[in-house]
């Protein structure tokens, strides 16, 4: 009621402003300006516009004087619409060079190398990992990109990095002539204790020899030493074991007599034993605690076919996956076959001859 007034009121200027518009589309385009100031009040927030819709709206004006710019844009300025152009010109003109500038990038594989041999050799300076990078076949290979290279993942120059060696390191110089041997338990059915005695080299992850008795004392300990220079080629020239008394002096001086150093741990230290601890943790979890032992003969068996398996085609961690004592290729051809370990407590997969 209160609008029907102003309309009575407002309704002889819009009839004298038809006067000045005498064809029906100026009244068209009138309307539609109205309805697009009306629609922007009510938004009250600047439009959004594609770059499909600046495109739109500058071909349109195309041609168009200033004064009639003014007069029909309503969401955008004419210094809008300049701009939109030059940024139209722009793009037309813009073109991707084939390359970048400057020197080509790092081989990925050539910096993961120096990566590599910067860690493996703390030692090294920036022109001997060139050097280094030369004889794998990098040739444009320079002391500059393996500083770069070094910088970037965060690794100092030789003199900062660490240079002294740590235990692995140390004893990795002395692995080919380090055995190791110990003790290990194992509880039958019937409540009887038998004691295994076994050697494991500490190079190669192999189980050279293991024997079982009921009592070990060290009578049987130094028959044992003396089966071990039968059984082996060549004696080790080192030999870890711990204080345990079942290693007598006797059994140490047979080891000495045949070429055999022997080295004593410290008391109660098995974390320097590690490597016959882990062999002893390996068989429990993956054999022993998984069966009932009925008797000596069920042992014996057990632990022959499991060092078989452990020998010859148990992948190791340290060895890279690999076994003791397998082959330097495996075949790639033929029948996949799985063969059972003790009765299918374990599996093994290898490849039938083509």
């Amino acid at each position: 009621m209160f609008w029907h007034p102003i309309l009575l009121l407002l309704s002889p200027l819009y009839a004298f402003a038809r006067r000045f518009l005498p064809d029906d589309r100026d009244r068209q385009i009138l309307a539609l300006r109205h309805q697009v100031l009306v629609l922007q009040r009510q938004v009250g927030r600047r439009p959004q516009l594609s770059r499909a819709d600046r495109l739109g709206l500058t071909l349109a004006c195309l041609g168009m004087k200033t004064h009639q710019l003014l007069d029909c844009l309503l969401i955008v300025r004419p210094a809008t619409l300049v701009k939109w152009h030059r940024q139209i010109v722009r793009r037309h003109w813009t073109f991707r060079s084939p390359r970048r500038p400057g020197r080509p990038a790092t081989d990925p594989e050539a910096e993961r190398l120096v990566l590599r041999i910067a860690r493996e050799n703390p030692g090294m300076g920036y022109t001997k990992i060139a050097g280094e990078m030369r004889k794998l076949g990098y040739a444009d290979f320079g002391r500059s990109t393996v500083s770069r290279i070094l910088h970037k993942h965060g690794l100092a120059p030789r003199p900062n990095r660490r240079t002294d060696l740590n235990w692995s390191q140390f004893l990795g110089h002395y692995r080919h002539f380090i055995w190791a041997c110990d003790f290990f338990t194992v509880t039958t059915a019937t409540l009887k204790t038998y004691y295994v005695l076994f050697f494991i080299e500490i190079a190669t992850r192999r189980i050279s020899f293991w024997n079982v008795s009921t009592s070990p004392d060290g009578q049987w300990v130094a028959q044992q030493f003396r089966n071990l220079a039968v059984v082996c080629d060549e004696p080790p020239r080192f030999l870890i074991h711990d204080r345990d008394d079942k290693f007598t002096a006797h059994a140490d001086r047979l080891l000495s007599a045949a070429g055999t150093r022997v080295i004593l741990l410290p008391p109660r230290s098995p974390d320097l034993n590690g490597h016959a601890e882990r062999c002893i943790r390996t068989l429990r979890e993956e054999c022993l605690d998984r069966i009932v032992i009925l008797n000596e003969r069920h042992l014996r068996w057990v632990l022959r076919e499991f060092v078989r398996y452990y020998n010859r085609r148990r992948p190791h961690r340290s060895l890279r996956l690999r076994a003791p004592e397998a082959p330097q290729h495996y075949p790639i051809r033929g029948e996949v076959v799985r063969r059972q370990v003790l009765g299918g407590l374990t599996s093994d997969y290898y490849r039938l001859a083509a």
